[in-house]
């Protein structure tokens, strides 16, 4: 390299100021082409780089755990889904000071793992505690030669070491192959059929040469003529014309498979392959496999390694559609498996799908219910199997039951795919959970299967592997459920995404559970500390979630008075918008009303309709505020819309505080909900309705009449109105009321904004916001303002002191247990 390209390459280091900056820096000067695909920061077949920023090399710990990070890489490139990339025979860690350049095959002891001694599922940038620890106290890391980027002579040898490793060829062999296994086998099997499938197509399918070429001895490529010999046996041969640099590239990343039970559950599989293009899906909520086969692991770590083997376990999919959950399991299992669905297309599939399963069309809400509500001896024909029928009557056999019942809801539930509310049939167990007085839940079909479940497995030893939204812990609707039908034993289990669910809303995730659940023991979901895993959509572990399941009555919803409402007054759809048209109109208020609170439902899914309005909310999910109330609307309001909604806690339950609030929280939060965006709150002259008159006074206007005469009010109409006016609710509330210092500041931020608005009066367009009178809502104020583009200081400064007190409420919602966190 030139001098001018080495100085050049230190003044990108020196201003470098992240590590985007620094490997931008390495790439120009090593001229390496971009390869950041697969979440890695850089990559070259040779070389596989991470970079850092403001990170001391030097420190053991520090390199130790950027290592540990980039085993993971390391790990998924041998193991995992990128087929077509080798493992790099180097990797190289840099940050803007120092640099490693290392051995792959170095690590092998760390990133082969064969035992799992270390969680892969972690995000790799958040690797396993214990790895980080080993790699430390290892030789290789201690010993390990630290370059001093900064340094020139340190730098030049470093540099001409990577630029050798870059630069060379990969060799016939590399020290590290990529592994073909049960698990992995269908990418390579994708990559290997984009390379040869067309060379190998006839009478046979692309999947036999597949599976003669991944075994050992099997073929034999002549070099010269780019022939290969594929050895079926049984005297069966088969010559091929491939290109022997194709060949040998492929042979060059993988390892032939020698292991003679990987062989065999590679074959019982391979006709999936091929069958995957008849796969039928009749609804939006299939489980994606990637997330299955989570699901599977998690069952044998609950009820130990390959439990099938033993030949006590039989597990039965109720509802197992093209065969999702079960796609992963290895052959061996599948004889001891039942799979039923209602459809008759999923049973050709699944068949096919399936050879060694039991496989059955059946009704599971309807079909042979007779025989659970049978108290007079009656004889009914049984649609269920005979063989299932007998290991159900064994006291010995134990079961996992692996389900993702489907959810639909109706007036009438039945056994349909998908949410549809219209057109699902009513279901024999339906009738049972009425009995029963089950109320609500009976109409959902996700509790229906839950119910028959109770009844078939009551006294057997059982796990439940259950696929489903976690509505069933934690919502409002589900009390009774839990009370008379789920109080199982909670194993362990994990989160992610709805949107990795086909045909689902990216913006309106929420979060699905696979939970494992212990049957055959009883216990309260509220008395137990349920803690889950939480994966990305790259399928990593990237923390863990508590899901709090307590009785309704401890909600939030259940914590503030809503007083009778039997006054007349018009309804409000929006802060200025009437909506008396509406059917259900809900145009009442309460004695002492002071605004209306929209406040539907009781879980963060419910954040959006929260907000405060000087009329009653034109719909369900609000209720009058009024003085006795007033405080602890403040905080309700606070609480709901001051968290961050996200998917992980779509579906958690607000509760009520556990513990005495302090007068300055309570005042914080007043101060917050007066001045935020939530605040809908308006004063609307001479509204009509239903033949009756209305002033519509804003009961929220925070600033006493005495001071807001003294200021300028460029418009004499309004400044008229304050002639008979008296102070407002909210003004007197806070008069003399001792502040914290956030508070404070947002009072005295709202109060410039209120005056400039005063004083600007006569540049707005008060007709297009409604302002004809002195007691304006904040709303109409800051719209007002914003439509002819001024007071941006002002608003800018009010939205900066109240983001202030958000910082300071938010902990302790968390302190006073009104979110989880």
């Amino acid at each position: 390299m030139t001098a001018a390209a080495l100085n050049k390459f230190y003044a990108s280091i020196v201003k470098g100021k992240n590590e985007e900056e620094i490997k931008n820096a390495y790439a120009r000067y090593f001229d390496i082409s971009y390869d950041t695909s697969d979440h890695h920061d850089l990559y070259t077949k040779r070389v596989l780089f991470e970079f850092k920023f403001g990170k001391n090399l030097t420190s053991i710990r520090t390199r130790s755990q950027i290592l540990a990070q980039t085993m993971y890489y390391v790990r998924r490139l041998k193991f995992g889904d990128h087929p077509d990339k080798p493992i790099p025979a180097y990797l190289c860690l840099a940050d803007q000071d120092y640099a490693i350049l290392t051995e792959t095959i170095n690590w092998k002891t760390f990133y082969d793992d064969t035992k799992n001694k270390y969680d892969w599922d972690l995000a790799p940038s958040s690797p396993d505690k214990q790895l980080v620890q080993d790699i430390a106290d290892s030789v290789t890391a201690k010993n390990i030669h630290v370059f001093n980027v900064s340094d020139e002579t340190d730098f030049k040898v470093f540099s001409e070491k990577l630029s050798a490793c870059l630069e060379s060829q990969i060799g016939l062999e590399l020290e590290d192959k990529k592994i073909i296994s049960e698990n992995n086998f269908e990418e390579v099997f994708n990559y290997w059929n984009s390379i040869f499938g067309p060379s190998v197509l006839n009478g046979l399918k692309t999947s036999r040469y597949f599976v003669c070429d991944i075994q050992k001895g099997n073929t034999m490529p002549v070099k010269g003529e780019s022939k290969v010999v594929f050895q079926f046996g049984s005297g069966e041969a088969k010559v091929k014309k491939i290109l022997f640099k194709d060949y040998e590239y492929f042979w060059r990343l993988y390892a032939k498979v020698t292991d003679i039970d990987t062989i065999r559950a590679i074959l019982a599989k391979i006709d999936r392959l091929t069958d995957e293009a008849m796969r039928r899906f009749h609804g939006e909520f299939f489980t994606p496999v990637k997330f299955a086969k989570k699901g599977l692991e998690y069952l044998e770590k609950t009820i130990g390694k390959k439990w099938w083997a033993s030949g006590e376990y039989r597990l039965w999919d109720m509802a197992a559609g093209t065969g999702n959950l079960e796609y992963h399991l290895p052959q061996d299992a599948l004889k001891y498996c039942y799979l039923s669905t209602l459809y008759i297309e999923d049973i050709e599939h699944l068949n096919k799908l399936f050879p060694d399963s039991a496989v059955f069309q059946y009704d599971y809400l309807n079909d042979d219910i007779e025989h659970f509500n049978n108290s007079i001896g009656l004889k009914f024909p049984w649609k269920m199997p005979q063989k299932l029928r007998t290991d159900l009557e064994n006291p010995n056999i134990k079961w996992i039951i692996l389900i993702n019942p489907p959810f639909a809801t109706s007036q009438i539930a039945g056994t349909n795919h998908g949410d549809s509310k219209q057109g699902v049939s009513e279901t024999k167990i339906r009738g049972m959970m009425h009995a029963d007085k089950l109320g609500e839940v009976s109409r959902e079909l996700f509790s229906q299967f839950i119910y028959r479940i109770k009844m078939e497995f009551e006294g057997k030893q059982a796990h439940l592997g259950l696929f489903s939204k976690i509505k069933y812990l934690n919502s409002n609707n589900d009390q009774n459920f839990r009370n008379d039908v789920f109080h199982y034993v909670f194993e362990r289990g994990f989160i992610f995404s709805s949107v990795n669910f086909s045909g689902t809303s990216r913006t309106s995730q929420f979060p699905v559970g696979f939970l494992i659940w212990k049957l055959n023991e009883k216990k309260k979901i509220e008395e137990q500390e349920i803690i889950v895993d939480i994966f990305n959509e790259k399928v990593e572990k990237v923390g863990f979630k508590i899901i709090a399941s307590e009785n309704k009555t401890t909600h939030l919803s259940k914590w503030i008075d809503r007083p009778p409402a039997k006054i007349k007054f018009p309804p409000f759809g929006s802060a200025v918008g009437i909506k008396g048209e509406n059917k259900d109109r809900r145009d009442r208020i309460s004695e002492g009303f002071l605004a209306s609170l929209m406040c539907k439902g009781n879980d963060f899914q419910n954040q959006n309709n929260t907000a405060f309005l000087s009329g009653p909310y034109v719909s369900a999910g609000a209720f009058s505020v009024t003085p006795i109330n007033f405080e602890k609307a403040m905080v309700v309001h606070a609480a709901r819309r001051i968290p961050k909604a996200t998917w992980i806690n779509d579906r958690d339950q607000f509760m009520s505080p556990r513990k005495e609030l302090s007068s300055e929280f309570i005042t914080d939060c007043t101060i917050w909900s007066l001045f935020s965006n939530s605040n809908n709150t308006a004063a609307l002259k001479s509204v009509q309705y239903e033949g009756e008159v209305y002033q519509i006074h804003n009961n929220f206007f925070p600033y006493l009449l005495n001071e807001v005469k003294t200021w300028e009010i460029t418009d004499s109409e309004i400044r008229l109105t304050m002639s008979n006016a008296k102070d407002t609710f909210v003004a007197q509330w806070l008069n003399g009321r001792d502040l914290s210092t956030e508070s404070q500041k947002v009072i005295t931020a709202g109060k410039e904004l209120y005056r400039f608005y005063f004083a600007n009066l006569n540049q707005i367009r008060t007709p297009k916001f409604k302002i004809e009178t002195w007691d304006a809502g904040l709303w109409q104020i800051k719209q007002s303002l914003i439509d002819v583009e001024i007071g941006e200081q002002f608003l800018l400064n009010l939205k900066t002191a109240n983001a202030e007190i958000k910082e300071k409420i938010y902990p302790q919602l968390i302190d006073y247990r009104i979110i989880l966190g």
